[in-house]
């Protein structure tokens, strides 16, 4: 014969059955009637969490770093035709201003700046031939200083439009870097070893193409691991010593870029006509075209208000 079990369905959580008188309170009484312990909240190690966020911040900011962000525009993602704005497009807009670098990469164009040093070394976007001109400077670039160049105006490019302020290479590089690809021309290793040593630490090696016809500035594009074209007499000179010299693309004319799309150079072609023109070029292989008036070569897809 089994026992009957005790049943447990009509007891409270204190153990009380559910027809147990309650117990008396003496109102007078300062006796608390006993209640079960609360359990120990746990401890929250706020110091231990607050670690392990930062190491995880870290974390993720370094991986950053180390390998880029896939939005980076590169020189070798560029889609075929595309169009390096000379000196910001100065057909267009003053040249080498911050207003124009602006505009190029707003409407799709590569800025294609001019750079040279002041007196002081910084390095900045302007022609030596003709900066005189377009500031109205009484003395030549390398007797400026970084304020005194700053503080110059840039005429237009053409009548009712707007002037432009001037804008050094670092300010180019923080401001535009990742956007688009720059490609400044530099004629000289003076230049050339500032200007690359922006590139390097902004981590946009890949992003920049220079445009030299020295073979030196050349060399040191490709030592610090930069895209380097040839702006030189291509009738004088040889594909396979412009490659052994670090150079990766050459600018040939228009009527001739087609002949050289069998090297193992990039083909980019200057004066280019008209978007006709480009698109045939494209078809046979150059990626793009070098332009005062990238408009006229290309017009842009971006609609404005």
């Amino acid at each position: 014969m089994s026992k009957k079990k005790p049943n447990r369905a009509h007891r409270d959580r204190y153990g009380r059955g559910t027809t147990d008188p309650l117990p008396s309170v003496d109102p007078e009484s300062r006796e608390r009637i006993p209640v079960p312990d609360r359990p120990e909240p746990k401890k929250f190690n706020a110091p231990l969490w607050a670690g392990i966020i930062v190491v995880v911040l870290v974390a993720g900011v370094f991986a950053m770093n180390l390998f880029g962000s896939d939005d980076q525009l590169t020189v070798d993602s560029l889609n075929p035709p595309a169009v390096g704005a000379l000196d910001g497009g100065s057909s267009v807009y003053p040249a080498n201003s911050k207003l124009a670098f602006t505009e190029n990469v707003k409407f799709g164009y590569l800025p294609a700046p001019t750079l040279t040093a002041l007196g002081d070394g910084t390095i900045v976007a302007a022609n030596p031939e003709t900066a005189a001109e377009d500031m109205g400077l009484k003395t030549s670039l390398d007797e400026l200083d970084a304020d005194e160049f700053l503080d110059q105006t840039i005429k237009p490019a053409r009548k009712n439009t707007s002037p432009g302020d001037p804008i050094t290479w670092d300010q180019i590089v923080d401001e535009f870097g990742g956007d688009t690809v720059s490609m400044p021309a530099i004629d000289s290793t003076e230049v050339a070893t500032p200007a690359l040593k922006t590139i390097t630490e902004a981590g946009l090696e890949d992003s920049t193409l220079v445009r030299t016809d020295d073979p030196e500035v050349a060399r040191a594009a490709a030592d610090a691991g930069v895209g380097a074209m040839f702006t030189g007499d291509v009738t004088a000179t040889r594909n396979e010593s412009l490659s052994g010299s670090g150079y990766t693309a050459l600018a040939v004319e228009a009527d001739a870029a087609e002949k050289w799309t069998g090297v193992d150079l990039a083909v980019w072609a200057t004066d280019v006509k008209d978007e006709k023109q480009l698109e045939t070029l494209a078809d046979a292989g150059v990626v793009g075209a070098l332009s005062t008036n990238p408009y006229k070569v290309l017009p842009s897809e971006v609609k404005t208000d």
